[in-house]
């Protein structure tokens, strides 16, 4: 400790820069870790594997190149340096340096979700931000054996402080959108890293001996300065436009490929963060246990028994309740798409055999798959085989793809549809009448069925058009021997409207809503029945009024939220 302190009397030879040069690299550095939490941000907050790896090589790159830059113009503070001229060599070794440092660390910093990689990751980066100040000084260092410890104690400090304060501080950010206010990082933290910076400058001129020139001297470095500032300021406006045209090439591709999906996602930069986030956390999320599955019951009642929906549910320690579509769209970007459909179909299948083993021997699940899923050459020899090792029927399931997705995909998709068919795995087309409404074209679409999307029922009771509408498509449906389900019917009003109309297979929570795995039995067996009977009895005309004042089962229209496709 005395040695230290002896050393730090000795070594701190540059004296703290004047008020103005302060004030002004003050501002600087608040500025430059401005620009550095945007492009970390833009980093952060994009889902697919080849964006992020763009943005955090762009952003490597940037920050590399402005915290070079500041590095440079910092030594014009000090009259003591004031004659040395930069070496051409050196600075550019140093630009080298922060830029791979930049690079190897920003994305842990980015979208890590533990403290610990963060904190490696800041160590990391303060590393190569000290290898590249000492590079760019090389010219101006006296002796590397007089060495001040505690000017480089503190600057490393200083350094891991600073990068690990910051990202700690974004990672927090990010988390507020979960909340009902989102806390964006403020210019009191940059304020006050711009600060740091500014101290840690000074340690760091500090912690060699150093050439000192005479403090009368003039500078001759005036056109260099200059030229450092247009440079750092030309990349990181460059860089920060470009952000802005990026996010809306990421926001088209993300808007695309929920339509094959689902149609009802609306995009919005809170929506943004939240698909990043899910994103850092989906190595975590993707293990068929996080895969609860709920199912909502369909019911003809013109048939007897009942079908089941499956549909995601999840809900996460650090992120909470999870939207599925949310969810499936960031598995979509990252890749995951095949993996998590066939948890999925594990799971719901692996469902239908435990109420096997309860008494419920003839129910038939339908499940939502995405396009790339069917797709897949493999996946029909795999079905084959899940359904076979439970010894359960192929006509126990349906799969159920969106309107977008069957339409858009084509001939490739008719052929896997058709080789499904084949093996006895019908699928519906999911959403039918929110895309492209094609009517002419389902005698050509190898589908058992269709689900009309639940924008046919809103205010169906007093619109007449809607009503005509969905007379014909029943007629249309018929004729090509096609099912209809008509989803989100939620009032008896509704109810009744759709038998008039002559379509008598129903989803939504009129009936039922959806139900978790484990309490389909006891759903099934108990309630059920009492539940079918009192609708029923509904739809008699001559004894509506008395059933709707008497039965139990009818409540008046639920407030929860309409289910999700998965």
């Amino acid at each position: 400790m005395v040695s230290i302190w002896h050393d730090a009397t000795l070594a701190f030879a540059v004296g703290f820069p004047p008020l103005l040069q302060s004030l002004l690299f003050w501002i600087f550095a608040s500025l430059v870790v401005h620009v550095c939490q945007r492009l970390v941000e833009h980093t952060a907050f994009s889902v697919d594997p080849s964006s992020r790896r763009i943005s955090a090589s762009h952003a490597a790159l940037c920050i590399g190149c402005i915290v070079w830059a500041l590095d440079v113009v910092g030594l014009f503070m000090y009259d003591e340096l004031a004659h040395h001229v930069l070496e051409l060599a050196p600075a550019l070794s140093g630009l080298l340096i922060m830029a791979v440092s930049a690079r190897f660390t920003i994305p842990t910093l980015s979208t890590s979700t533990s403290k610990a990689r963060i904190l490696c990751a800041g160590v990391w980066l303060a590393c190569g931000m000290l290898a590249a100040h000492f590079t760019i000084t090389w010219g101006h260092a006296q002796s590397f054996s007089q060495v001040n410890g505690l000017a480089i104690a503190l600057s490393i400090a200083t350094a891991v402080g600073i990068a690990t304060y910051t990202s700690i501080r974004h990672r927090s950010a990010k988390l507020s959108v979960l909340t009902p206010h989102y806390r964006a990082q403020t210019w009191e933290d940059k304020m006050l890293c711009g600060a740091s910076i500014l101290m840690l400058h000074w340690m760091l001129v500090n912690t060699f001996a150093l050439n000192l020139g005479d403090p009368r001297g003039e500078s001759d470095g005036i056109a260099l300065l200059v030229i450092v500032l247009v440079f750092a300021i030309a990349v990181a406006v460059e860089q920060l436009s470009n952000m802005r045209w990026d996010e809306g090439r990421q926001q088209l591709l993300r808007r695309g490929l929920s339509m094959m999906r689902s149609s009802a996602n609306v995009q919005n930069a809170q929506r943004d963060m939240q698909l990043s986030l899910i994103a850092d956390h989906l190595h975590g999320l993707l293990r068929p246990e996080n895969l609860a599955l709920h199912f909502q019951p369909i019911v003809d009642f013109h048939q007897r028994g009942v079908q089941f929906e499956a549909l995601l549910r999840m809900t996460d320690k650090t992120l909470g309740p999870i939207n599925p579509e949310t969810f499936l769209l960031v598995c979509e970007l990252q890749g995951k798409t095949v993996e998590v459909d066939r948890m999925i179909l594990r799971n719901a299948l692996d469902s239908v055999k435990a109420w096997q083993a309860q008494g419920l021997t003839d129910i038939t699940i339908s499940v939502n798959v995405a396009p790339i899923t069917l797709l897949d050459d493999r996946f029909a020899p795999w079905l084959r085989r899940e359904l076979t090792q439970r010894d359960l029927p192929p006509r126990t399931l349906k799969l159920e793809m969106t309107e977008h997705a069957i339409i858009a995909l084509g001939s490739e998709m008719v052929a896997a549809i058709h080789d499904l068919s084949t093996m006895g795995v019908a699928v519906l087309m999911d959403d039918f009448g929110a895309g492209y409404s094609s009517l002419g074209i389902l005698g050509d679409l190898p589908i058992a069925g269709i689900k009309c999307d639940r924008l046919f029922v809103r205010q169906l009771p007093q619109d007449s058009r809607r009503q005509m509408l969905l007379r014909h498509i029943s007629a249309l449906a018929g004729e090509f021997g096609l099912s209809v389900v008509v989803e989100g019917v939620e009032t008896v009003e509704e109810l009744q409207t759709l038998a008039a109309i002559g379509l008598h297979c129903i989803q939504g929570y009129v009936f039922s809503k959806p139900i978790p795995a484990t309490n389909v039995p006891d759903w099934y067996h108990a309630h059920m029945p009492h539940q079918r009977a009192a609708l029923q009895s509904v739809l008699h005309p001559a004894d509506s009024a008395t059933a709707v004042a008497h039965t139990p089962f009818l409540a008046p229209r639920p407030t929860l939220a309409p289910s999700s496709n998965h």
